[in-house]
């Protein structure tokens, strides 16, 4: 299997500096996975399951919510404003943020777009880790 470098870094830490065979994260507009040999590309990342396939065999998912990717020279970066790895997810927790951001969005009077906005995102990271938790 041919293998390519991929790291995942945050603002306050390194998450993985390792050699993959497989990658599939959540961009702006859907899914999309890289394999080895894949053409370069800058793009928003989106909200949702981030899965690796490592050249050891081992997978690994997170939960993933914003920030960006480049792939150059076989070398893939996502820079995650937030990543969760599944196993440190509580199913319990993740339904109570569900809840709570549901409840947040049906609340009437709240008219402003950018408030909107960031409750219907807060909602979107809820359900994929409510989904993650569940065993998605």
């Amino acid at each position: 299997m041919s293998t390519f470098k991929c790291a995942i870094v945050t603002p306050s830490e390194q998450i993985l500096d390792e050699e993959v065979v497989e990658v599939e994260f959540p961009q702006w507009d859907g899914q999309r996975g890289v394999l080895h040999s894949a053409a370069p590309f800058v793009s928003k990342l989106g909200t949702g399951r981030l899965r690796i396939k490592l050249a050891a065999g081992e997978e690994r998912t997170y939960l993933l919510n914003g920030g960006f990717a480049e792939l150059h020279d076989d070398r893939l970066v996502l820079v995650a404003d937030e990543i969760v790895a599944k196993d440190e997810l509580e199913l319990a927790e993740a339904r109570t943020r569900l809840e709570r951001a549901v409840e947040a969005v049906m609340e009437s009077g709240n008219t402003d777009l950018e408030v909107r906005a960031k409750l219907e995102q807060e909602r979107a990271v809820a359900t994929a880790a409510v989904a993650l938790a569940e065993g998605g």
